[in-house]
């Protein structure tokens, strides 16, 4: 599934929307950019004790996915253990949030 990130006209940089300025040189000249939305697993955490909204799916994971094109966005896994630089993609955007799926 492909995922829908911003990138600077002017810096270049590529950014999770949504935002209204380049957080690294501050233009406003922001476009959007398709990506693959595949990444691997920088660091990750499992939830134990959850919000009351969320206790009958606890324990889940947490993880950090540092995408293939660069940034670096928070996440939930949808399966499986995670492990360290596993190789993850896209799977939904439900409500702001990104869930992956192991590949």
């Amino acid at each position: 599934m492909e995922m829908t990130l911003l990138s600077c006209e002017d810096c270049k940089i590529i950014s999770i929307p949504p935002k209204y300025i380049c957080p690294h040189c501050y233009s406003e000249e922001l476009i959007e950019k398709k990506v693959s939305g595949i990444g691997q697993i920088y660091s990750y955490t499992t939830i134990y004790v959850a919000p009351e909204r969320l206790a009958v799916e606890a324990p889940y994971h947490i993880v950090l996915v540092d995408l293939d094109e660069g940034p670096r966005v928070t996440a939930r896994l949808v399966d499986g253990e995670p492990t360290i630089n596993q190789k993850v993609k896209l799977y939904k955007i439900e409500d702001s949030v990104y869930w992956f799926e192991s590949i």
